[in-house]
């Protein structure tokens, strides 16, 4: 086995590496974070590096250009080196490890009031009590323990244990340092009618205590520290899921962990994504980690076996079985979390294979258990779920949609960072567009992945089928029309003089293709649904639309597209991240508790492949917005009257 050493010169890292193995290996066990959202099988292009210096031997393949082969750009994953290398990571191929707060809340909130309009009790899963006990004499001399237990026991009508060595090694110093009083935290221990509570831990005067609510998503994560006391959310962060250096959907990864160490490996990068929030977060506000005693962790099913290190594998497999739904609650020190060490873990219940804890949160954050309406929850994220019902029945499901609407897959796609174009709009030939945080554009991020064909439909550019027309009168649009070095279309954005990434921003016919083929498989994932229930769009009276793309969708275009189904578009609601809003109100509110529980246990799960319409059927979806204009009047109509 010969080693080598390989410098990144955009990382200021240099470390060694096996000359056996492809660069996208040697560069991930280096700890240098970059896209492999294919899990290295050289179909998805993301890994892309430039080679500086060294010799090396490479796969020819369809996914590097001409131009880029001259500049020495290759696939990390079918690159193996010959000698010592320096390599440079592209900019628009670089791994964000900023925080990405454009989609999700950062604003300080206070969770009372949320419970007080939700109609929900406060009732936190720690909390802290406040004792005074009598000292012990000689006729009274049972032990510091039993004398805590008892008091907690008889005034506070609760049932009490003990359950943590360090826990009893601070308590005599502590009782009789402070004259046998002071406060003691409690976290909840079961969630049935014989709830039992822990104790956790003594605090000193005026010690604050925080818990975390945290939705681990796919592709991203986000945490917010909530003060148990005056029940605030302080401060949310999110960032990158750093799994996806082993793939970008759950398929993907669940494949990875079936490798030696495999599992290992994605557990221990969602502990460290984690971990590095919690970092960000304490610095930020300066508080001591031992001050966090509790986390509430709400995420897909794939996600939460990943994060407890449980074998996924059965999840891919018919009949999609997961290991557990319901998970015990653990210390952090057991995921080796950086927070109090006696600090509980908790997990929001999961449905099946497909349907997590995320849209057991999701809701019951917006309400629909208890809602006497039909509603549609829609969590648009890297994975599409599905939910239907109300206070009598709910019933859920889950989209193979792919992540194209997060960027993946598409020539110029991109996450929703700085410099990703969101908006976008064709006026009299001109092409505007918005970028995050007003940046030279980098690529083209989920919501306006949704705008451009849209636009390009009512522009005249192409046609229902996604493809580009022939008779384009606009000699402004026309110059924007061109063929690439693969001999299909592609319209140009922007130019690349006025790119952030030093090439043009364009959106090809295969990328309008994988686009319609995700769009579809949501709208008909939708359409089957309400059909096995006997039910029709007009019967959907709220639609919420959940995750951080949906928060920044364009109702319109998104009916235009045939994505949303074409109903009032009052009865959409934008209802941001509710899997972390469901995570705090576990937190906080026992009967939010109770009903993730109930939801979770009553709600009913179809898969849609046994559907014979669903296969069937989908190939009409791939069209702008469907075959089937009945289904779409209104959109029909208003395009007729752009068009004249």
């Amino acid at each position: 086995m010969e080693n080598i050493k390989i410098r990144v010169i955009n990382e200021n890292k240099e470390f060694v590496a096996n000359k056996e193995e492809n660069l996208l290996k040697s560069l991930i066990n280096a700890g240098v974070n970059i896209y492999a959202d294919c899990g290295g099988k050289g179909i998805c292009g993301r890994c892309k590096i430039k080679i500086i210096k060294g010799n090396y031997s490479t796969q020819t393949s369809y996914l590097i250009t001409k131009e880029e082969e001259k500049e020495k750009i290759v696939l990390a994953c079918t690159t193996y080196p010959l000698e010592d290398l320096i390599i440079e990571i592209p900019k628009e191929f670089q791994f964000e490890n900023k925080e990405i707060s454009t989609y999700f809340e950062t604003e300080k909130e206070n969770l009372e009031k949320v419970l007080e309009k939700m109609k929900l009790d406060t009732n936190a899963l720690i909390k802290k009590v406040n004792f005074k006990l009598p000292p012990p004499t000689i006729e009274t001399s049972f032990s510091d323990a039993d004398r805590l237990l008892t008091f907690l026991t008889r005034q506070k009508n609760m049932i009490v244990i003990i359950d943590d060595l360090d826990f009893l090694n601070k308590l005599p110093v502590y009782l009789r340092k402070n004259n046998w009083e002071g406060s003691v935290l409690i976290s909840e221990k079961y969630y049935n009618d014989n709830t039992i509570f822990e104790v956790c831990d003594l605090l000193d005067n005026d010690q604050k205590f925080y818990a975390l609510a945290i939705d681990i998503g796919t592709t991203t994560v986000a945490m917010s520290l909530i003060d148990i006391e005056t029940l605030n959310n302080v401060i949310t962060k999110t960032t990158f899921n750093k799994q996806m250096v082993y793939g970008e959907d759950i398929i993907t990864r669940i494949i990875y962990s079936e490798k030696e160490e495999g599992l290992k490996q994605l557990h221990y990068k969602i502990i460290a994504t984690l971990n590095e929030l919690i970092s960000e977060i304490i610095q930020s506000i300066k508080i001591c980690q031992r001050d966090i005693y509790a986390v509430v962790i709400s995420g897909n099913t794939t996600m939460i076996h990943f994060l407890f290190n449980i074998l996924a594998s059965y999840i891919r497999r018919e009949p999609y079985t997961p290991v557990a739904t319901k998970f015990p609650i653990i210390d952090a020190k057991n995921l080796n979390l950086m927070i109090n060490s006696n600090a509980k873990v908790y997990s929001i219940p999961l449905v099946a294979s497909y349907i997590g804890g995320d849209i057991v949160a999701g809701v019951v954050a917006c309400g629909i258990d208890v809602s006497d309406e039909i509603c549609v929850l829609i969590d648009l994220g890297t994975n599409g779920e599905i939910v239907v019902g109300n206070r009598e029945f709910l019933v859920s499901a889950a989209c193979s949609c792919g992540p194209a609407f997060e960027g993946v897959g598409i020539s110029c796609g991109v996450r929703a960072v700085e410099g990703a174009i969101e908006d976008v709009k064709i006026i009299d030939g001109e092409v505007r567009y918005v970028t995050i945080g007003n940046k030279r554009p980098t690529g083209i991020c989920g919501s306006g992945l949704i705008d451009i064909p849209a636009e390009l439909l009512k522009a005249g550019i192409i046609d229902m089928s996604g493809r580009v027309k022939q008779d384009i009168k606009n000699p402004h649009l026309i110059d924007r029309i061109r063929k690439n070095e693969l001999g299909e279309y592609e319209f140009i954005i922007e130019k690349k003089e006025f790119t952030d990434i030093g090439r043009d921003i364009v959106i090809t016919q295969s990328d309008i293709q994988n686009i319609l083929r995700s769009k579809g498989a949501i709208f008909h994932g939708l359409y089957v649904l309400l059909k096995s229930l006997n039910l029709k769009f007009s019967d959907i009276k709220k639609f919420f639309l959940s995750g951080g793309f949906g928060s920044f969708l364009d109702i319109k275009k998104a009916q235009i597209l045939g994505l949303l189904p074409d109903i009032e578009e009052e009865k959409f609601v934008i209802s941001g991240n509710t899997s972390l809003l469901g995570a705090k109100l576990f937190l906080v509110s026992k009967q939010a508790r109770e009903r993730m529980f109930e939801v979770a246990k009553k709600m009913t799960y179809i898969d849609l492949s046994n559907f014979p319409i669903y296969m069937n059927e989908y190939v009409s979806t791939l069209f702008i917005p469907h075959t089937d204009f009945s289904l779409f009047p209104n959109v029909i109509k208003y395009l007729k009257e752009v068009s004249k």
